[in-house]
């Protein structure tokens, strides 16, 4: 009887330390489980479906945001979708698919008349808008534009626009020419800030902006990104740094979350910026960085 006793008793442990070892490695899994999803929850950069316009200059072409795309691609899991060109007489093409969850979505945009005023891409610009938004519904975008590209776009976003329109989230605008061009109607070292952060000389693209500023909608999310040669010229080449920053000056009161980074040396050259690979994570944080 004892010995059947202590064998029950044996039998009665065994399962005991048979089910607790089962139970270890089910937690086990479980916690596996759990820190795989954290990982994919800590992912540096966002999921998001809203879609990011890059807009090129003037003389631009899809060269000019091809760098800045490709960066964006790898390292913030963004995707490429459609290419939208805009021919001479305003006609969009939308070229590529825009399917359905995908992550980080990029339009670029190609005009055809690269040596259009800032009004007339600005149109354009709307259109092409427009036509995406037909194709693939959304209701907010960012835009990333380099030189008068940054001029188009602004003037895009102080212009009225159907009540259906998206609404502008983030924008970047890199070496945009906003108060004149050196060689043009603005000479390096010229034009500088007044005390209350006016610039001194107001040309064209900036009188062209003045009068319809407080159309531009407020709480953007706004980077500019100013180069600097450090040669002395305190430009890139074609825009100089009063240039570029008096786009904080003329969008005051309107409640824009204002960031500006500079960067300075040879790769601070106004069409070197856009193939920068600093100023290209710069970009993909801004946007796209949790």
């Amino acid at each position: 009887m004892r010995k059947l006793g202590f064998i029950k008793w044996l039998f009665l442990g065994l399962v005991l330390v048979v089910g607790l070892g089962g139970c270890g490695k089910k937690q086990s899994q479980s916690t596996a489980a759990s820190s795989q999803q954290a990982k994919k929850v800590l992912s540096p950069y966002v999921t998001s479906e809203r879609p990011t316009f890059y807009v090129h200059g003037f003389q631009g072409s899809a060269k000019s945001t091809n760098t800045l795309i490709a960066h964006a691609e790898k390292t913030a899991h963004a995707h490429k979708v459609i290419v939208a060109t805009v021919s001479t007489s305003g006609t969009v093409t939308l070229d590529g698919t825009w399917s359905a969850k995908t992550r980080n979505p990029i339009i670029q945009v190609v005009f055809k008349n690269n040596l259009a005023q800032y009004d007339q891409q600005s149109t354009w610009l709307a259109a092409v808008i427009t036509a995406v938004k037909a194709q693939h519904p959304f209701k907010s975008y960012n835009i990333v534009a380099h030189s008068a590209g940054c001029v188009a776009s602004v003037n895009l976003l102080m212009t009225k626009q159907a009540s259906d329109f998206p609404k502008i989230h983030k924008l970047v605008t890199i070496a945009g020419p906003f108060d004149g061009v050196v060689g043009e109607d603005d000479v390096a070292n010229q034009n500088s800030v007044l005390a209350d952060g006016q610039p001194k000389y107001l040309h064209a693209a900036y009188e062209l902006l003045v009068a319809k500023r407080t159309n531009f909608p407020k709480g953007v999310q706004l980077l500019n990104i100013v180069g600097n040669l450090d040669d002395g010229s305190h430009s890139d080449s074609l825009v100089t740094n009063v240039s570029a920053r008096s786009i904080k000056y003329l969008l005051r009161g309107r409640q824009v979350d204002y960031t500006e980074k500079d960067f300075h040396g040879k790769q601070a050259q106004h069409s070197r910026l856009h193939e920068n690979p600093q100023v290209a994570l710069a970009v993909d944080n801004y946007i796209w960085h949790r």
